[in-house]
């Protein structure tokens, strides 16, 4: 009888896990931006490392913001800030010169809405902090369009 019960309940778990898996949420969209076609690979991995830490950085800064951490939106704020900019191109520079124009232009347009959001957080201004960070991540999608899609759009 004892192993009968064994047996079942054995059985019983396996179908909870198996149905557990199964069932388990799945993510909704991508996960990381397409590679454009225009960007070799050795400049799209350079690219792809500085925007990996962008990417934290953008999750630390909707999480503070949104919990109305005032000095932890100004502390993640002020690191995109300080991130090392890539230089806009000089002749035979390979990677600066495969991008747009456009995307130095967005760069300098998230260390400025960066600078903001450092100042509205410092000043404990909610709403300011709301709207500059709405800008700022304007100026991320801006951005991720022009690396995909070129001076266009």
């Amino acid at each position: 009888m004892r192993k009968t019960a064994t047996i079942v309940g054995s059985v019983a778990l396996a179908a909870l896990v198996g149905t557990a898996l199964l069932l388990r949420p799945r993510s909704l969209g991508r996960e990381h931006l397409p590679e454009p076609s225009s960007i070799p690979a050795p400049a799209r991995q350079a690219i792809k490392a500085k925007m990996g830490r962008h990417d934290v950085q953008m999750q630390a800064l909707v999480s503070r913001l949104i919990l109305l951490d005032a000095d932890g939106v100004a502390r993640v704020a002020g690191e995109i800030f300080d991130e090392p900019s890539l230089a806009r191109p000089i002749g035979g520079d390979e990677l600066n010169g495969l991008l747009p124009e456009r995307f130095f232009v967005l760069q300098d347009e998230l260390r400025a809405r960066a600078r903001r959001l450092v100042t509205a957080s410092a000043n404990k201004d909610r709403r300011s902090m709301a709207e500059e960070f709405g800008a700022l991540a304007k100026s991320c999608v801006d951005c991720h369009a022009t690396y995909l899609y070129g001076e266009s759009r």
